[in-house]
């Protein structure tokens, strides 16, 4: 049985077993067949459960040619390792002992008795991390976590207190069995450990529903209480477990999972089906969704204490109907973003229909408004019980911070001045700050061009063409550099104009298609876009115009997509239009950018979605929400943070913006001034620094990488550190030096205050320049010598050029001048055929230097590996070539793989003639049995072909091998030592 738990996922839905119960079945001596519990999920910290700690266990190697391994510590439940620690000495990092344990999973030592492992802990006296288990190939250390404090979520470094909080029982036991998540999401599944907050959040829900009393509480004592979670630190996970957990308490028959909109509750069914260890709702699963009200109405009448999920509009449909009884349940809601449509009548009314109920919130940004009545997410669910905030999730990596930039494209000044010629300059003074203060209001505003009186002031924005084309225009020219070179996308948000959401929307919808077909007249690139609103059947006076307009904007998205929707399918038309901007969409035909109102903004998850276009007014809740669309953690290299970009009144727009992340990163800071909110968002990470600052920083950590990399004659960028400990230092120094980079070239090229700030493109050398390198050195640094540092890293830890986690961020693309390798090969050869000795070695040194300037190891390799035949004189055939060899760039490819065939041939002829296989497998049969061979994988067997060479080459290995050693070897040792042979050459072939 165990034996067959091949990854984590496996071992951990045996572990969860049937309802929490895990059992086997054996056959007694004599004759009984019995089950027999090996784990059982109630009985945490009591019962029958046996925990023991093991130490030092020493696994045999499971890979021939691997050396055995020792375990550090394991803590074993009921006999099953559970938990797995890895320990390191003081001045020694934790992920070192979590690629130690990459290691050891690679090896397949975490197998047999050992699949049952479910949490990794790393540790050193001040350092520890922890994760799930997990597949050698979905091994990340940014999925490694610290744990965190109950009262202030600061960082546990040492590691006693981890101890005393983590590794005791029951909180280990409960770790490894309450608070893991098995995510069944089809070709995704694993294991997921929860992080201290979400832990923390959901034992304070259970504590507050074990004490209620749902027959005598009254309406206020229903309000549990509600989570605040940032937005993007996982409440779907929390709020999971909180409803499973709560589903199995005794005295609760019902779970009501609630969300603020239909269109929400197929996402949220998904993710809660895939994360139910007991399966379908159709075999017995816990969790289920209401197709309509009367759906909705029996599942809450029936017996059985699973999860419904549905939506505030179906809850307030069923309430308000005729008849409505209230079910005679125990019932408990847990309600998904709860900052939006819980405060008005209907919330209120649902509420107070239901009886025997408790309530809990879970939202990313709370209201705190306590001017306006029933707003305050405190008066809707009860006092905070748990709160993560923006900052704490920033400092420990779960959400990016945000590099915002505030525009404008019209000069309200200027505009004043040409339609008034005759005020004053104080009179157009005047009336700007009445224009702005108006904006801000939020008042209702006529368009441009209509005369108006004084009291009404224009708004310069809205339905302003030459706007609306500067934004677009400054959307175009920067694209590269905001998109990361085109790997990221976008939404634009603008605003409702009197009531209306489609003008300005289809404005920057035709400014975009017009843009696109100039730049395709022109041979330039285009963007993708879309736009979506909402289809209209109100009977207003705008509905023909909107939904022509959604049938325009449709008709151009089937052209580019291959698609057919219509208005009686702007449902469908909308699925598809999220799932090519969230970039799961089949045919892998992906937007750029998406134009929405109001849609999008609030519940929508695009990891590689990182910049949001705003020309509205942003604020308060609606501001936090709309931005952190933005910063999903995807690829903290590629995308360093979320990108905002807003295009209206810059100074105002900048005030709300830090106004609300004051108030979502820390309550307290609210009744800060302006100028304190703006420190402490910059200090905190929550706002990226200006592009001088990340400047300033970056050329330090050059300044470190020059110091490194000097010359006996001091000059830096030449070669690598002597000592071990100092490449060590040079690799984290690059890790710093990647990250920084990467920020910077997602600042555009600006002129601030007549000075050009910022990455261009089109002139990669002037940031070489401002970081204090010249062209050559950067290419030195990124290439040259990260190369050089990655191949002696790998030697070192005996592990392929591939999983040297460092991935250079170069200011220009890298081009690799195969004209130049041409001559440098052609002359080698006619040197070598020349005999001109010391001439060939410099060109051999040459070749390898440019070898090693290349990305591509594997072909540095073949490179290096042909250089060898030609020295060798194996290659070319003096007698077949003429006479000066001669090279052209069309042939270079072909030679390079036909001299690298003889190096391999030679090693290959090498490793037959050892062990005395010459006769029974040739050279072109081992690059065959190679060819497919995967690093430390045990996978050259397949048929047989493996086994068979081994069992021929037993039969005459005494009397063929030229190794003296090996011919002395007994059969079962050399049938052995080959076999592990076999996969260390491979392992070595591979190592590039």
């Amino acid at each position: 049985m165990i034996g067959e738990l091949y990854t984590p996922y496996l071992a951990g839905q045996f572990l969860y077993g049937i309802n929490g119960i895990s059992q086997v079945e054996v056959d007694l001596d004599d004759g009984r067949h019995v089950f027999l519990t090996v784990f059982d999920q109630r009985q945490i910290g009591a019962g029958n459960t046996v925990y023991q700690i093991v130490n030092q266990i020493e696994r045999p190697a499971k890979i021939p040619g691997k050396q055995n391994r020792r375990f550090d510590t394991t803590l074993l439940i009921n006999g099953l390792p559970i938990l797995h620690i890895e320990e390191k000495r003081d001045l020694k990092n934790a992920k070192e002992a979590l690629n130690q344990i990459h290691n050891y999973l690679q090896e397949g030592q975490f197998s047999d008795i050992f699949s049952t492992v479910q949490i990794f802990v790393a540790i050193t006296p001040n350092e520890v991390l922890y994760m799930a288990n997990t597949t050698p190939d979905r091994f990340n250390k940014d999925f490694a976590f610290s744990w965190q404090r109950k009262k202030d979520n600061e960082i546990v470094r040492n590691w006693r207190e981890f101890a005393d909080c983590m590794l005791s029982i029951p909180m280990a036991h409960q770790m490894a069995t309450n608070y893991m998540i098995l995510d069944g999401t089809p070709n995704k599944q694993m294991l997921k450990v929860m992080r201290p907050y979400q832990v923390y959040a959901t034992q304070n829900v259970l504590d507050k529903l074990k004490r209620f009393d749902f027959e005598m509480s009254s309406e206020d004592e229903k309000k549990l209480g509600y989570i605040w979670h940032t937005t993007g630190s996982g409440k779907t996970i929390t709020s999971f477990k909180t409803a499973w957990l709560a589903s199995r308490l005794p005295k609760v028959d019902k779970v009501v999972f609630v969300v603020d909109r239909i269109a929400l509750t197929r996402q949220t069914e998904e993710s809660y089906r895939a994360y139910d260890p007991d399966g379908d709702a159709e075999d017995g699963g816990s969790v289920s969704d209401t197709k309509h009200t009367g759906d909705l109405k029996r599942k809450l009448a029936s017996k059985g204490n699973g999860i419904i999920i549905t939506s505030v509009q179906k809850l307030g449909r069923l309430v308000a109907s005729k008849g409505f009884q209230t079910p005679d349940r125990n019932i408990v809601f847990v309600v998904d973003e709860a900052h939006r449509s819980t405060g008005g009548k209907e919330f209120k009314a649902i509420q107070k229909a239901f009886k025997k109920s408790a309530w809990v919130g879970y939202t990313g940004t709370p209201m705190f408004d306590e001017t306006t009545e029933g707003l305050r997410t405190e008066d809707i669910f009860g006092p905070l019980l748990h709160a993560y905030t923006i900052r704490e999730a920033i400092a420990d990596r779960n959400v990016l911070g945000f590099k915002v930039d505030f525009k404008t494209t019209v000069k309200v000044h200027d505009l004043l001045k040409l339609e008034h010629p005759d005020w004053t300059e104080e009179q157009i003074e005047e009336e700007v700050e009445l224009i702005r203060q108006e904006e801000f209001d939020g008042d209702i505003v006529l368009s441009r061009g209509e005369e108006i009186e004084r009291s009404l002031h224009k708004n310069f924005y809205d339905n302003n063409t030459k706007h609306v084309e500067l934004v677009v225009a400054d959307i175009f020219s920067h694209w590269r550099n905001r998109s990361n070179d085109g790997k990221y996308n976008a939404i634009l948000t603008t605003k409702v104009v009197r009531g209306v959401s489609t003008p300005m929307a289809m404005m920057y919808f035709r400014e975009f298609q017009r843009v696109n077909n100039e730049r395709r007249k022109r041979g330039l690139s285009t963007l993708k876009v879309a736009v979506t609103f909402s289809y209209s059947n109100d009977n207003s006076d705008t509905m023909v115009k909107n939904n022509q307009d959604l049938h325009d904007a449709m008709k151009i998205y089937n052209e580019e997509f291959g698609t057919n929707f219509g208005l009686d399918t702007a449902k469908e038309y909308m699925q598809d239009l999220m799932a090519r901007l969230n970039k799961s969409a089949q045919d892998k035909k992906f937007l750029d950018l998406v134009i929405v109102v109001d849609q999008l903004l609030t519940g929508f998850d695009a990891p590689e979605l990182n910049t949001l276009y705003v020309d509205r007014i942003l604020k308060n809740a609606s501001l936090i929400q709309a931005y952190s669309r933005t910063n999903r953690v995807q690829n903290m290299q590629e995308k360093p943070f979320g990108q905002v970009i807003n295009y209206r009144w810059p100074k105002q727009n900048e005030r709300l913006m830090n106004e609300a992340l004051a108030i979502y990163a820390n309550k307290d800071s609210a009744n800060l001034s302006d100028e304190q909110r703006e420190k402490n968002n910059k200090n905190d990470g929550i706002v990226a620094k200006p592009f001088t600052e990340m400047l300033g920083e970056v050329k330090a950590v050059v300044d470190r990488l020059a110091m490194l990399t000097k010359n006996a004659s001091g000059v830096p960028f030449m070669e690598l550190p002597k000592s071990e400990e100092k490449k060590e230092e040079m690799f984290a120094v690059l890790g710093e030096y990647n990250r920084g980079m990467s920020k910077l070239k997602q600042y555009p090229a600006e002129s601030v205050n007549g000075v050009l700030e910022g990455f261009d493109y089109d002139n990669p050398d002037a940031l070489i320049t401002q970081l204090g390198m010249t062209v050559e050195q950067e290419k030195m640094l990124t290439v040259v010598l990260a190369n050089e540092l990655k191949l002696h890293l790998a030697e070192k830890h005996h592990i392929p050029v591939s999983q040297v986690e460092l991935k250079m961020a170069h200011v220009k693309d890298v081009r690799v001048n195969y004209d130049y390798l041409s001559n440098l090969i052609a002359t080698l050869i006619n040197q070598v055929h020349e005999s001109q000795t010391k001439e060939a070695e410099k060109t051999q040194a040459e070749i390898t230097h440019f070898a090693n300037s290349l990305e591509d190891t594997a072909y540095a390799e073949k490179i290096k590996q042909a250089v060898q035949a030609i020295v060798a004189k194996e290659y070319p055939d003096p007698e077949t070539t003429t006479w000066p060899y001669k090279l052209t760039t069309e042939k270079l490819h072909d030679v390079i793989q036909q001299a690298s065939d003889y190096t391999l041939d030679r090693k290959f002829l090498d490793f037959r003639n050892q062990w005395g296989i010459t006769d029974i497998v040739s050279s072109k049969a081992m690059h065959t049995l190679f060819a497919n061979h995967r690093y430390g994988q045990q996978d050259l067997d397949d048929n047989k072909a493996l086994t068979d060479i081994i069992t021929a080459g037993a039969q005459v290995y005494r009397s063929m091998a030229t190794d003296a050693c090996v011919q002395t070897l007994s059969t079962i040792k050399y049938r052995n030592e080959l076999r592990a042979a076999f996969y260390e050459l491979a392992d070595e072939l591979q190592r590039h």
